[in-house]
């Protein structure tokens, strides 16, 4: 889910600029959802629905991706803009325009799939079409995924394997962890939904953290 370029593939610092940027105001939006909110349309309007912390959390993480997205979108329309961004030497070329906005809407489209199930559960469509269509969705978005794959080069690669190698062994020892404590009784049960939020959130954070040591940031 990094954004690069072909030549120099980078993660710019506007981007973790728009990730902040979105958890702020994301953070700031679920303090208005669950105190201002109740307030304005009735303390009762929001009964009956199962928010959970984890709702929270994909939904930062959902609304930064976009972010993030729109703001490398909006940087593409200008070449030399986007060229200061990558540190070219060069105003960007087409090709590189379009592959910085290819890249930005899978990274935009990664936080909408991510969006979509607390959204369709929020709006009481949980059931097998919503299910179906987030199926579908997410063959898309791997398809996509496969793609921008194979048009980055090998240091972007190896830098997605690292992020995805810590993420992992980082999340097997959290998850660890919680499993002891839920089966000692300190903490409440996880359900899938909990551990994928956390992991989402912890590959993100993880692959800023391997770019900018690896001096792409």
């Amino acid at each position: 889910m990094t954004v690069s370029s072909p030549k120099n593939p980078r993660l710019p610092r506007r981007l973790l600029v728009g990730f902040g940027f979105g958890a702020v105001m994301g953070a700031a939006g679920y303090v208005f959802g669950r105190t201002l909110l109740p307030q304005l349309i009735g303390p009762d309007a929001l009964d009956g629905l199962d928010l959970r912390w984890s709702d929270a959390l994909a939904a930062l993480t959902g609304i930064a991706l976009m972010i993030g997205a729109g703001a490398v979108m909006v940087i593409s329309l200008d070449p030399r803009r986007l060229a200061r961004m990558y540190h070219l030497e060069e105003p960007a070329s087409p090709e590189e325009v379009g592959q910085a906005r290819f890249q930005a809407a899978v990274l935009g489209f990664s936080g909408f799939i991510l969006l979509l199930p607390l959204a369709f559960a929020l709006a009481g469509l949980a059931g097998g079409l919503a299910m179906g269509l987030i199926i579908l969705l997410f063959a898309l978005h791997t398809v996509l995924n496969i793609r921008m794959w194979r048009g980055v080069d090998e240091l972007l690669r190896r830098t997605t394997l690292e992020a995805a190698t810590a993420t992992f062994f980082l999340g097997q020892g959290l998850l660890f962890l919680w499993a002891a404590a839920e089966r000692l009784s300190l903490l409440p049960p996880l359900t899938a939904w909990d551990v994928y939020a956390v992991l989402m959130t912890l590959y993100l954070f993880v692959s800023a953290v391997v770019s900018a040591r690896r001096g792409l940031a």
